[in-house]
């Protein structure tokens, strides 16, 4: 298996939901690419927020997803929960959690997402220095909504 490929998108300016637009605007880009999404939130409150904003983000866009339980549909292209993303679960995993995807290996592209407020930039950093303490290499990209 090839390496993971990691992507930090680190918001720049504050804006209303950014760190969720961003994730939104991130998994249409890797949906319309052809690749499974799992969309990894803090907690069941966010996957809520997640799902509703999936459907209202864009006017052009539509991006089929459910969310992550036991009666959900498998092969939907882009599921949303809370929990670790299971292997083979997803291509790619955008993480909006606290915590970095331990199991990176078994995913072909993780994107952390990393919110403006200081208690985000926290997080990110500690994800950051976990995945680099794996000898992962590791692309930033600073973003403006």
């Amino acid at each position: 298996m090839a390496a993971v490929r990691i992507d930090f998108y680190v918001l720049e300016a504050n804006a209303t939901n950014g760190r969720l637009r961003l994730a939104c605007k991130i998994i249409d880009r890797a949906y319309r690419s052809g690749h499974s999404v799992y969309l990894r939130t803090r907690d069941d409150q966010e996957s809520d927020l997640l799902d509703d904003l999936l459907w209202t983000f864009s006017q052009s866009s539509f991006i089929p997803h459910v969310r992550n339980n036991d009666n959900s549909d498998l092969t939907a292209p882009v599921r949303i929960g809370h929990h670790p993303p299971q292997s083979g679960s997803a291509e790619v995993v955008v993480s909006v959690a606290d915590q970095p995807v331990e199991d990176y290996s078994n995913f072909v592209r993780i994107a952390e997402v990393v919110g403006f407020d200081e208690i985000d930039k926290q997080s990110g950093r500690s994800r950051f220095k976990f995945y680099r303490d794996q000898g992962l290499e590791l692309e930033t990209h600073r973003i403006t909504l």
